[in-house]
């Protein structure tokens, strides 16, 4: 049949238009931003760790899920962040959720929401999550998802120990004692220190005191603290079993080496800090958490040093380490509890924590993320350290820090011998909580 020049341009037209559109179909792609359910207006979250680490994980989220755009993680200066956070609550414009470590947990508990054991089963917890981020599950439930972990680690100058012709750092206390320590102190003759071996013995001057003591302390087998009907016991200078003197023999033992009249001094109130000493290369063994690590490495990239877990008992049975334990919590404030338990369940998720704890350079707290291990140079150690690592329940870091700056001043200034200050110290933390 022949067409008219009429019909003959409608077929025409109508063919390219199939054409265009299985065109269109063949190279369609969906896009990769869907739709979920509403999260509410808004979830804030507050924290004190990098901001970085949380666009690693929030970032891909807002562009393949819409509903995460109202989602944001603002970083907060650790030295104000109970006073804005008390001010924002006081002011009805707090945030939803806080990213927090455990030792803010008896300092927060009141002001938070914790999932009951109908909502969260201590057996579920205990199956997913690494043995010491039960510190987030107390007598009436859970208070926040763990994340991640920052263990207790030990830096050393390997140019330092290889000149003393030592070739590995050391594993045992014992080991410190007997073999560091006299190798690598450097005095002069009037015992003026000029280069020390470890930064043990003095508060002020040490970055991490609080967690070396109270790794010494979980060595020691100390009791810490214990929650009860009528609130928190203080074990913190007994052990599980109600023996022993935990507190007072890692106090013994901490301030013997800023003693001058004992053999291991090595450390004094004169120096600088220790983290400032072990990058210039004045101090062989530097206590720091495992999340030190980079910034240790971009601070001094000269530097030749490796990371190692502490040293143990030479006839210790447990390997312990201090660890601080980081976890989202929701606020009983919050204005949208329902949307923020939603971004608590997907941010608390294995696959997500194990993105912003090594966005932050700490251990994840699942256990199939920690069992996965790690690849990275210093990955490896803080994986192992996080395995062993423990926290415990403190009234409050700033008022801990300060009672144990005087225990340890207290024993260097010959006021208190170490069984007196120990006494004094488990006293105050009791009136603290």
């Amino acid at each position: 049949m022949k067409l008219r020049p009429f019909e003959l341009a409608l077929v025409i037209v109508f063919g390219f238009l199939a054409i265009l559109a299985l065109g269109l179909i063949a190279t369609y792609k969906p896009s990769n931003t869907s739709t979920g359910p509403s999260l509410g207006s808004s979830v804030e979250i507050w924290g004190t760790v990098s901001a970085a680490a949380f666009a690693v994980v929030l970032n891909p989220l807002k562009e393949e899920r819409a509903e995460y755009a109202v989602v944001q993680y603002i970083q907060k200066d650790a030295r104000t962040f109970d006073s804005d956070l008390l001010n924002a609550l006081a002011d009805g414009v707090g945030p939803d959720i806080i990213f927090m470590p455990h030792e803010q947990l008896v300092q927060y508990r009141n002001k938070l929401q914790p999932a009951s054991e109908t909502q969260w089963p201590i057996r579920d917890f205990k199956n997913t999550y690494i043995d010491g981020a039960e510190i987030f599950a107390l007598r009436d439930g859970v208070y926040a998802y763990p994340v991640a972990i920052d263990p207790l680690v030990m830096y050393y100058n390997r140019d330092l120990l290889s000149t003393k012709n030592i070739i590995n750092p050391p594993i045992t206390w014992e080991g410190v004692v007997n073999e560091i320590v006299p190798a690598l102190v450097e005095r002069d003759f009037s015992r003026t220190i000029i280069r020390s071996p470890l930064a043990f013995g003095e508060y002020r001057n040490v970055q991490n005191a609080f967690p070396i003591l109270s790794m010494l302390m979980l060595q020691a087998g100390s009791g810490f603290t214990r929650e009860t009907d009528k609130g928190y016991q203080v074990l913190v200078n007994s052990t599980a079993a109600g023996s022993g003197q935990p507190l007072d023999n890692a106090l013994t033992f901490y301030t013997n080496f800023a003693s001058p009249s004992n053999p291991l001094y090595s450390w004094n109130r004169a120096q600088d800090t220790d983290r400032t000493e072990f990058l210039g290369e004045g101090l062989v063994l530097y206590f720091g958490k495992g999340s030190e690590a980079r910034g240790l490495e971009q601070d001094n990239p000269n530097l030749n040093f490796d990371i190692a877990e502490v040293p143990q008992g030479a006839t210790a049975s447990i390997r312990r380490t201090y660890g601080t334990f980081y976890g989202f919590a929701l606020l009983r404030s919050s204005n949208n509890l329902g949307g923020s338990r939603v971004v608590l369940a997907e941010l608390g998720s294995a696959d997500q924590s194990l993105k912003i704890a090594t966005a932050l350079g700490m251990a994840p707290a699942h256990r199939s993320s920690l069992n996965s291990g790690s690849s990275d140079q210093y990955g490896r150690i803080i994986y192992s350290a996080a395995k062993v690592a423990r926290g415990w329940l403190n009234p409050k870091l700033s008022d801990t820090d300060g009672i144990f700056a005087s225990m340890v001043e207290d024993v260097l200034a010959n006021r208190r011998r170490p069984s007196e200050a120990a006494g004094d110290a488990g006293s105050r933390l009791s009136q603290v909580y």
